[in-house]
């Protein structure tokens, strides 16, 4: 499996026995949700994830999703509705709470907000400082916490506000290895939350998530900015329009793979199996697409955090994306798909070693301390492995999102730079290169001399 999976951590998940069976099935990269829940209930799932990591001898990848500038319903419990019900949002206690000042101050009437990823719709009938009012278009149930979007308005407010600061904190004190920035809008917002981490003493890798239409339009600027791109399909669907976000899904991993930068697709992957054992015909053409358009990795959100077979959607997961990668246009030559990566000399760099592993049909084995190079390789879908060397425990934790990528952590990767006999053989061996198929290996070596490339026969 070169396409990885994200897992998100929640009710449905929050124990050892299913992140181990998470793990088996492949996945090391783990995701909590931060805009749910509060610093005690994200320690739980941070502590079961420590425990995976004692227990199976890895290191692993936690991704911290901020709240971000959106506005999310208050602590209510739950109400079902029909269509043509009122509904009130209310800041002073008569109604569904909403403390977000914002809402009361850019809601007018005529407006629809949606929830539920578009399934909920409601129109504003009338509007004051502290309550507004609705009239249900749509059946539906609205819930604590959920997020809501004003079809046509983005947020105005700053990109960290308290509850994205103590979200930080909490990210940058339990060591996690991405932060996700929702709602980002420019690169400005991410160079805020960058510059905030700092100030934290943290080194967070940012993963821009993609929600809304000033992003799609600034998206160039933020990939640029970001260290990996989250296209998150559910926010971008109720702002664009659902008929968009293929167009918009499809010209994003475009420019993430011309970018050399890390992408996710998100949301409603496997919705279905939320409540089914077996996923829908289109989830499975759904999630096949985003494979075969260079996606590195995918996000299942609901289907494992909350939903009632967390388990039978990474299996099913996996299923797809192997029977995917099959298929001879999605890994190997790859050059006619993706024609405008070739520029800059790292881009360069990295397609010269692509097309000599191609032409050798060898394994490409990169000695590195950081994720750079291994992730310019990466986006061309090599047919042969590719193995990240390194000391570094975040470099290998990081490495986790990277297509086709097997990082390999070692304790002292100076050895590679010092003699490439003994251990790199004992490499070879543990990582299952040996009968492998091919007699050569690529040896990127980038530990002293970043511009090295050895081409080393197996023994």
């Amino acid at each position: 499996m070169r396409t990885k999976i994200v897992a998100s951590v929640g009710p449905s998940s929050n124990s050892i026995e299913i992140l181990r069976e998470f793990y088996r099935l492949g996945v090391r990269c783990y995701r909590i949700n931060m805009a749910h829940g509060n610093p005690q209930y994200w320690s739980e799932i941070v502590k079961l994830l420590r425990e995976l990591e004692d227990v199976s001898g890895d290191l692993l990848c936690i991704i911290g999703d901020l709240p971000g500038p959106s506005i999310r319903l208050g602590d209510f419990g739950e109400l079902a509705f029909k269509k043509g019900s009122k509904i009130v949002f209310s800041n002073s206690g008569d109604g569904i709470p909403i403390r977000d000042r914002e809402f009361y101050e850019i809601v007018e009437e005529g407006d629809v907000i949606l929830l539920d990823d578009g399934r909920v719709m409601l129109e504003i009938v009338s509007s004051s400082w502290d309550r507004v009012e609705a009239i249900a278009i749509t059946d539906g149930t609205l819930r604590s916490g959920k997020g809501l979007t004003i079809k046509g308005k983005d947020m105005s407010s700053q990109i960290v506000r308290d509850r994205d600061l103590e979200a930080i904190r909490f990210a940058v004190e339990n060591r996690f290895t991405y932060i996700g920035v929702s709602h980002v809008r420019t690169a400005d917002d991410l160079r805020v939350i960058r510059k905030t981490i700092k100030s934290l003493g943290g080194r967070q890798r940012l993963l821009a998530k993609i929600e809304n239409m000033n992003a799609v339009k600034n998206i160039e600027a933020i990939a640029v900015e970001a260290d990996g791109v989250v296209i998150a399909r559910g926010d971008l669907g109720m702002n664009a329009g659902l008929e968009e976000v293929p167009s918009i899904q499809r010209r994003i991993l475009k420019i993430c793979n011309k970018m050399g930068k890390p992408s996710i697709v998100a949301t409603q992957i496997l919705e279905s199996m939320t409540h089914s054992p077996v996923p829908t015909r289109a989830e499975v053409s759904d999630l096949y697409t985003a494979i075969a358009q260079g996606a590195g990795a995918i996000m299942l959100t609901g289907e494992t955090a909350v939903g009632v077979y967390p388990v039978e959607a990474v299996r099913w997961a996996r299923k797809i994306i192997e029977r995917a990668e099959r298929d001879p246009d999605i890994v190997g030559d790859r050059e006619q798909t993706f024609p405008g990566t070739i520029f800059g000399d790292g881009n360069r760099y990295s397609y010269g070693i692509y097309r000599l592993s191609e032409s050798l049909g060898a394994p490409i084995v990169v000695a590195d301390r950081d994720i750079e190079l291994a992730s310019l390789i990466s986006v061309y879908k090599p047919s042969s492995r590719v193995f990240l060397i390194t000391g570094d425990g975040d470099a290998y934790r990081q490495a986790h999102i990277l297509w086709g990528v097997e990082p390999i952590y070692i304790e002292d990767p100076n050895t590679i730079a010092r003699d490439l006999g003994e251990p790199l053989r004992d490499i070879i061996r543990r990582s299952g290169l040996e009968g492998s198929g091919s007699r050569w290996l690529v040896l990127v070596n980038n530990i002293e001399d970043r511009k090295r490339i050895d081409i080393v026969e197996q023994q």
